[in-house]
């Protein structure tokens, strides 16, 4: 848990993990007190078709209800995996539900619903339509990338969605497996009054949390004086040593993407991106000097 300079209490987790309950290379406990040692305040064991229980371990590391089911086994036709996250009761899905009911009993049973790597699964954006009230998607998923897997990135994905005006919440996980790499890499951070369940599935819902591998960005929307949204403001802690800001926006033409610093050794803190009306979003990733990543939530700055 950190404490940011408004005083908000942000927690770390990971939302997305194997152990050898499923096809993960290591047990429940040794995975509890791996993310524990890490600095992790939370975390939800998302075994195949298997549903895991809310409940905190003795040295104080929350763990929500979890499991992970998949539909489809050709991309033509679909492949989709979706994670419950905080159910507060079994919500019952079968292998003959398909997506769409999935989402739908997990929502029953309380929880949250997580539409899981589209990248890796190469779903369209056709496919992807009929499951847009999934509570989340995931933009980066460090069990799909090398050596075993590709396409870990689905921030273009969630970019073509918000140009259709939909914006989905995103989240990084690590989807562990193998634990020699893909463990304690991609997480969330969020910000909410307590650790606890109520209190993180609220904010979660809500989009107040941000994903990252390091770095931890602030972005404020800013306004002038008609009152129409005229820049985004970035704010990186110095000790995140952030070496760039880049600005996705739907808006094709535009002579500035990033910002970067005017030195190794000296951390970028603040970046500003320039609204030019053409843009109905800005999604902000923030990179660090070691090649690690952060993604904000995507902003909404007109219909």
């Amino acid at each position: 848990m950190y404490i940011d300079t408004h005083g908000g209490r942000w927690f770390k987790g990971n939302l997305h993990t194997h152990t050898s309950r499923s096809d993960g290379r290591i047990s429940p406990e040794d995975c509890a007190a791996l993310y524990r040692s890490r600095g992790y305040d939370f975390l939800s064991f998302t075994d195949h078709w298997k549903l895991s229980d809310t409940r905190r371990t003795a040295d104080g590391l929350l763990l929500l209800s979890g499991a992970e089911y998949d539909f489809g086994r050709d991309v033509r036709e679909g492949i989709f995996h979706v994670v419950a996250v905080g159910c507060g009761s079994d919500p019952g899905v079968t292998r003959q539900d398909g997506p769409r009911t999935c989402i739908d009993k997990i929502h029953e049973a309380g929880g949250l619903a997580d539409l899981a790597h589209p990248a890796w699964s190469m779903n369209t954006v056709e496919q992807l339509l009929p499951l847009t009230d999934a509570d989340y998607t995931e933009i980066f998923n460090s069990t799909s990338d090398l050596p075993r897997n590709c396409r870990p990135d689905s921030s273009l994905t969630v970019d073509l969605l918000a140009a259709r005006g939909i914006f989905w919440k995103t989240a990084a996980v690590d989807d562990a497996h193998w634990y020699d790499g893909d463990e304690c890499r991609s997480y969330i951070w969020v910000r909410a009054d307590e650790c606890s369940p109520d209190a993180l599935l609220a904010a979660i819902r809500k989009g107040d949390f941000c994903s990252s591998q390091g770095p931890r960005p602030e972005v404020t929307l800013l306004r002038g004086d008609d009152g129409k949204p005229a820049k985004i403001r970035v704010d990186v802690p110095e000790e995140d040593r952030a070496a760039a800001i880049v600005y996705h926006t739907d808006a094709v033409w535009t002579g500035h993407r990033s910002d970067s610093a005017k030195d190794p050794g000296t951390p970028l803190t603040r970046g500003e991106f320039a609204l030019t009306g053409r843009e109905t979003f800005v999604r902000v990733e923030v990179i660090d000097r070691d090649g690690r990543r952060a993604w904000a939530q995507t902003t909404r700055v007109s219909s």
